[in-house]
């Protein structure tokens, strides 16, 4: 998969990243729970080609009572899961208990900001018990596991209004904002219990909201308090709840249970996904021998290579010096797999233990997948290192001078851009190409009497670039029209 294929696949990603980030949002604030991801990334849409043969899992998990909670945000809202008859891939696989709650809501990316509608919640059970309703798709190909899509039958109205309540000929009656009135029938087509989620008179959100389906609703799944019993649940039998309990265990820095980590830690006949998660726990407690022992494990030629994908990734959430000094010298390690380092760099840049300033080398690593993580995982350059940058832009060497001035203009540091104008011709040169790309009114903003007319004047003719819609949109219509200019006389 190359770079426009990940960014077309993350865009897809980023609808249910975005709908978990806002399921756990509403299970904190509005359910007092205390949610984590469970499924690792299951709030990022970060895309990685290493594919990690993880346990499968709910996307989050309250810590205090145990619950887990499945998220599918839909940018067209239905009650509609995957499934494949494949053990293990079945649509309440992956640990899900009959209490456990599959939360579903609609999100709209093509916002700014993405919004998402409140999710709605049905447990485990209630989707079981009306899994006869749901309607199968026909299955995908046989190398995608013959998967196919579950939908239970529901109505989401698609305009805004209010609900009326049910008519005496069995129909939702529905008003719109316009006053006309809706009467839908086509639930008495539903077969089996029926059920409205809202009350008469109840105002609607269109396409945001369930208001009528065949599987009973979980309308208030508050939070029973501190019920989890984490120390049972790391002697359970079943893989998921051990894995869950040592999650739970590590984001809450339970010292106690220190010794059980440990020895889950170096148990071989234990899950190696458990075994991580247990290191990575021990490592948030103690972090340099905890995190020495991650790192060996990553370098060791033995460990496969999807262990050491998710063993960066996991070290990645340690907010420690010792992981960000380890992801440094894993970024480092020429004989590791590219994407790998990639990924450590990505987490000295977007991990728990963010540390621009070691990144500074990476950003002109000889690979160039290194150098493009490196550089785009920053999201904000310290004065010193801004400074570095500068005199980066002096140098004969093209590889510094260019990822200084691409680091510098993307993060608009227009007075350190300036400030390398007043040098020689090379880091004259590139500053001047960087604030060409910037916003004109940024620059002038950010430089006020700095900006002299001499440096307005050479930069006048790339602001104009900026507007010029053939050099912009125009630019690939262009393209496709001049390589179809072959006619045979």
């Amino acid at each position: 998969m190359g770079f426009k294929e990940d960014a077309d696949f993350a865009r897809f990603v980023s609808v249910g990243a975005i709908g978990t980030a806002s399921v756990a949002d509403h299970l904190q604030n509005q359910l007092n729970h205390q949610p984590i991801e469970l499924e690792r990334y299951a709030m990022a849409n970060k895309v990685w080609q290493t594919k990690v043969k993880r346990l499968r899992l709910p996307d989050l998990l309250c810590v205090r009572c145990g619950l887990r909670v499945e998220s599918r945000a839909k940018s067209k809202l239905k009650i509609m899961l995957s499934h494949s008859d494949t053990p293990g891939r079945e649509w309440d696989a992956g640990g899900m208990r009959q209490d456990d709650l599959f939360a579903f809501l609609h999100t709209d990316i093509n916002q700014d900001p993405p919004h998402c509608g409140a999710p709605i919640f049905f447990s485990t059970e209630a989707l079981r018990a009306s899994i006869a309703q749901a309607k199968r798709s026909a299955p995908k190909a046989a190398s995608e596991g013959s998967e196919i899509t579950l939908t239970w039958p529901c109505w989401v109205p698609t305009k805004r209004g209010q609900y009326l309540g049910v008519d005496d000929e069995d129909r939702i009656v529905f008003s719109g904002v316009d006053e006309k009135v809706q009467r839908y029938w086509q639930w008495r087509d539903w077969g089996g219990p029926r059920f409205i989620y809202s009350e008469p008179g109840d105002f609607i959100r269109g396409g945001e909201q369930v208001l009528a389906g065949v599987a009973e609703q979980t309308s208030n799944p508050m939070c029973s308090g501190d019920s989890w019993d984490l120390a049972a649940a790391l002697h359970s039998s079943e893989a998921v709840e051990r894995y869950a309990a040592v999650k739970a265990a590590g984001s809450m820095e339970l010292r106690e249970l220190f010794s059980t980590l440990s020895s889950m830690s170096s148990d071989s006949s234990e899950d190696w996904r458990v075994r991580l998660e247990a290191q990575i726990a021990l490592a948030r407690l103690e972090p340099d021998p905890w995190v020495r022992k991650i790192t060996d494990q990553i370098s060791d030629t033995e460990t496969e290579a999807d262990q050491k994908m998710e063993a960066v990734l996991a070290m990645s959430e340690l907010p420690s010096e010792a992981a960000a000094i380890a992801l440094d010298r894993i970024a480092a390690k020429t004989d590791l797999p590219n994407e790998l380092r990639a990924a450590a760099a990505w987490g000295l840049g977007q991990g728990a233990a963010r540390n621009p300033e070691l990144l500074i080398d990476h950003f002109v690593d000889p690979d160039p997948i290194i150098a493009l993580h490196a550089i785009s995982s920053v999201d904000e350059l310290s004065s010193d290192l801004q400074r570095k940058l500068v005199g980066w832009m002096a140098e004969e060497g093209v590889n510094r001078a260019s990822a200084a001035a691409q680091l510098l203009q993307r993060h608009g540091c227009v007075d350190s851009l300036l400030e390398a104008t007043q040098f020689g011709d090379n880091a004259r040169l590139w500053a001047l190409r960087a604030l060409g790309e910037l916003p004109p009114a940024l620059v002038r903003c950010l430089a006020g009497s700095r900006l002299t007319p001499d440096i307005e004047q050479v930069l006048r003719p790339m602001w104009l670039g900026q507007d010029d819609w053939l050099r912009q949109d125009g630019k690939e219509g262009l393209d496709a029209l001049d390589v179809q200019k072959i006619r045979f006389r």
